[in-house]
């Protein structure tokens, strides 16, 4: 592995800008006035809920890996004695859907469920235009219990400079059209679109490149679907995702959408939310990216070898579209014993990897949680730490230490572009340094690292000067002696050459790390991102 020194990238804009894009907590919890967010005066904006109470939204910005926040609170209730109980939905360009549970302080029974669309503006627009916060309409759904949006259904669209915003929530339905056949499950989609509420009943697509007439249609969605994230492609079309089987593209602008369904490539799957995910970058790619034990072969699924105890891979893959094609190609692979090895990870625990989102600038950075305490049983360090990993490079470019309120499981963390808008000058991509705010980390630099005795080595740059021993030439040798069973053609055989001999024998060492049955799949990986 190639160990350098770098700083992060300098910005061009002032130090006080916004990121360019921030990971945002679902789980609002700042209408505590003891709540460590601190919220931009400049982010404020305010709105009427359905009870006739004022409502205020603010932001708390910080650079990745740390998290950002929303503060929402209703600043002058009287005595009416009104708390909101808000939660983050979904999130698209400069816009955040936001459900308020509105209940008395002394009941836990809701009086109102209410949806808000926070806007940031245009900081740069002339003239520029301020935040705004505006109230959806209402439906009628049933009793209030059935009013809630689900949260890991429902994805919301900011459709070009207008206000015009799509909402939408896929469930399943059961149907029957005829007594006499059993019920099936459709898919439903419940939207707001418009300016009004509708109800439509989509027809799902294989995963072949049909034109979506006649055959091309299916009935039912695979057995046991079970929607974990939504995601935005573009200005019209939403992704349902379950992390566990596909994806189901729906182009909502359509009057009579479709489902297109899409598997997720074949690889290990050993849980959901927390160890796989699906993101889109601003530039548009959709990559997949799945962390999965593996024992001492190297093969998928926990091992109780002590040499290979709680050793996993990362695998990334992007989805390639050409017209009506798609298809999935693994385009990046770390392996726990390649970031163990380097300096930035000295102190922290050997255990794999949490909730991966795939950086919205750069798609080959992704940033992580890590936490004893998810993986052992008993007596695990509960600290909870945010790292930025360069699957390239295949380096740690930073490591915080989570500082807010206890963590809550799920999907809790929303990659999102909002604080982008709300800069009046452009702004440069790969900040990691700065933040906005107190935010949810506490971010440590090396010299205070120094001083702490316990992890003096701990987040020393990722790519400073290994002190591990240098290769040994007869480790050399065996890898030379390796690499032509691999069955490489000759042009990747010498690509394989030349990237072995790159940092300081690091990248031999990193390769004999490796289970036997990895190291070829490892190579190929490396080749194609050195044809990138």
């Amino acid at each position: 592995m190639e160990v350098q020194t770098t700083q992060p990238a300098s910005c061009s804009s002032s130090s006080t800008g916004y990121p360019r894009w921030v990971i945002l907590e679902q789980y609002v919890k700042a209408s505590n006035p003891m709540s460590c967010v601190t919220a931009d005066a400049k982010t404020l904006a305010a709105a009427t809920t359905s009870t006739g109470h004022r409502i205020h939204v603010s932001l708390g910005l910080a650079n990745p890996p740390a998290t950002s926040a929303v503060r929402v609170e209703i600043p002058d209730n009287g005595a009416d004695h009104m708390r909101p109980r808000p939660m983050i939905i979904a999130a698209h360009k400069d816009s955040l859907l936001i459900q308020v549970n509105i209940h008395h302080v002394a009941s836990y029974v809701a009086t109102a469920v209410d949806h808000f669309v926070y806007n940031a503006g245009a900081a740069a627009a002339d003239p520029p235009r301020p935040p705004s916060l505006t109230l959806l309409p209402p439906y009628n759904r049933g009793p209030l219990r059935d009013r809630y949006l689900d949260t890991d259904a429902t994805g919301i669209l900011r459709r070009g400079d207008n206000d015009m915003v799509t909402v939408a929530e896929l469930h399943m339905v059961l149907v029957r059209n005829d007594k006499k056949v059993p019920e099936k499950k459709a898919a439903e989609l419940f939207m707001f679109r418009s300016g009004e509420w509708s109800v439509r009943r989509p027809r799902i697509r294989p995963s072949g490149n049909g034109d979506g007439n006649g055959d091309d249609e299916i009935e039912e969605l695979p057995q046991w679907w079970s929607t974990d994230v939504v995601i935005p492609a573009g200005d019209t079309t939403l992704c349902w995702v379950d992390l566990s089987r596909g994806i189901l593209f729906c182009d909502v602008s359509e009057e009579s959408p479709w489902l297109q369904y899409r598997p997720l490539p074949e690889t290990p799957c050993f849980g959901g939310v927390s160890n796989r995910n699906l993101s889109i970058t601003a530039g548009g790619e959709v990559r997949f990216v799945n962390v999965f034990p593996r024992c001492c072969c190297g093969g998928a699924g926990a091992s109780e070898c002590e040499q290979s105890h709680n050793a996993y891979t990362i695998h990334t893959w992007s989805l390639r579209m050409d017209d009506m094609a798609m298809e999935w190609v693994m385009d990046g692979m770390v392996d726990s014993t390649e970031l163990w090895s380097l300096e930035a990870h000295k102190g922290l625990p050997c255990v794999p990897l949490d909730y991966p989102i795939v950086s919205m600038d750069e798609p080959r950075v992704i940033c992580f949680m890590l936490c004893e305490d998810h993986h052992v049983k008993h007596g695990g360090d509960e600290t909870l730490w945010l790292l930025i990993v360069d699957m390239r490079r295949k380096t740690i470019q930073s490591v915080s230490r989570y500082a807010g309120e206890d963590w809550l499981p799920g999907r809790a963390l929303i990659p999102s572009g909002v604080s982008y808008y709300l800069n009046s000058h452009p702004t440069c991509s790969s900040n990691h340094g700065t933040s906005m705010g107190r935010g949810h980390t506490c971010q440590m630099d090396i010299e205070e690292l120094r001083d702490d005795n316990s992890r003096n080595l701990m987040l020393q740059s990722s790519r400073e000067p290994s002190l591990e021993p240098s290769v040994q030439a007869p480790e050399i040798l065996a890898v030379l002696q390796e690499i032509p069973s691999y069955g490489l053609c000759r042009d990747d055989m010498l690509k394989a050459y030349s990237i072995l001999s790159h940092g300081n024998g690091g990248r031999f060492r990193s390769l004999l790390g490796l289970p036997l049955n990895l190291r070829k799949d490892w190579l190929l990986v490396e080749i194609k991102g050195s044809d990138a």
